[in-house]
């Protein structure tokens, strides 16, 4: 009987706000690949990583095995935690009980994420309404000072320093076992991205010739922010429950892509910009320009974005 490190893996990590969502679901399109019932099973983050998990390592490694109930000894494993990228006790466990497991991390160019992960956490209830992007920036600077540990929406500062999270994975596992793919170009070549990915992983790349990208997860500005939290619980308690139950999950997961886009559709409404000042854009900028240049040296190409200080 085979052990939980004789199939191979395919780990989706960060970043966060990255499209890992939109990624998870092309790939679980794909029937070479079958998911893990849960799209984050954060199955290998530390015990006080500052995420919620029932599926938490504990010792058994086997355990791992649960999260993909209904797989067939071909088919290619998949699951998707963006916040391995920045643990170092996932790095280790995956590098210790995956022997043959591939990750690909999905890149997003830093101030952009920032500003999305500053209206994701007013949507999810995390950050004031009132409170304005320069302040949030303030309070990110205030808390990366004081080495805090601190809710994963008050982490979002360093964690757009890619290369200081990327280069011991690549230490340990090496360049063959990892594939790094940007944002901008799944969102905006998204056949050329999967096929680069399916040549990667080992799998027909055809499947994505006439596939259908669609957007899932996007940030939006909530009409009824305490509606949509109420929403988000109650989607993770029935993920919850369903998981290892394919014949009631699978039915609902496909309900569910039919009857929430039409959910967000009633309870978003036209978002604002998200003003920053220059003060705050060009503390940004210098910031994040060192790592941003080490990183193309990192991968050995040059990254889809723009200069920072050319942006707008």
């Amino acid at each position: 009987m085979k052990s939980v490190a004789d199939y191979n893996y395919l780990i989706v990590g960060g970043t966060t706000k990255a499209a890992t969502t939109s990624l998870f679901t092309y790939l679980t399109d794909h029937p070479a690949i079958c998911a893990a019932t849960y799209k984050e099973t954060r199955f290998f983050l530390s015990s006080d990583y500052p995420l919620p998990s029932k599926y938490r390592y504990k010792g058994d490694i086997e355990a791992y095995a649960s999260l993909f109930p209904n797989c067939s000894e071909t088919q290619l494993r998949m699951e998707s935690t963006p916040d391995y990228l920045y643990c170092e006790k996932a790095r280790e466990r995956i590098t210790e009980f995956l022997p043959y497991a591939k990750l690909v991390f999905s890149l997003r160019e830093p101030i952009s994420r920032l500003i999305s992960w500053y209206r994701f956490a007013k949507q999810i209830g995390k950050l004031p309404e009132t409170l304005s992007f320069d302040a949030y920036v303030e309070r990110l600077f205030a808390a990366s000072e004081r080495n805090a540990a601190e809710e994963q929406h008050l982490q979002t500062l360093q964690q757009g320093c890619y290369t200081i999270y990327l280069k011991p994975y690549l230490s340990q596992l090496g360049t063959m076992r990892i594939h790094i793919l940007f944002y901008e170009e799944l969102a905006t070549q998204p056949a050329q991205v999967m096929a680069s990915l399916c040549n990667f992983a080992g799998i027909d790349a055809d499947f994505y010739a006439n596939y259908t990208f669609k957007r899932t997860n996007r940030t939006e500005k909530m009409r009824n922010s305490e509606l949509h939290q109420k929403y988000r619980d109650f989607r993770f308690r029935l993920r919850q429950w369903t998981h290892d139950k394919p014949i009631i999950h699978n039915p609902l997961r496909m309900i569910r892509r039919t009857i929430e886009p039409l959910y967000l559709h009633l309870n978003t409404q036209i978002d604002e910009e998200t003003l920053i000042s220059e003060e705050t854009r060009h503390r940004l900028v210098d910031y994040y320009q060192s790592d941003i240049d080490t990183l193309s040296e990192l991968i050995g190409k040059p990254l889809p974005w723009k200069p920072l200080k050319e942006s707008d």
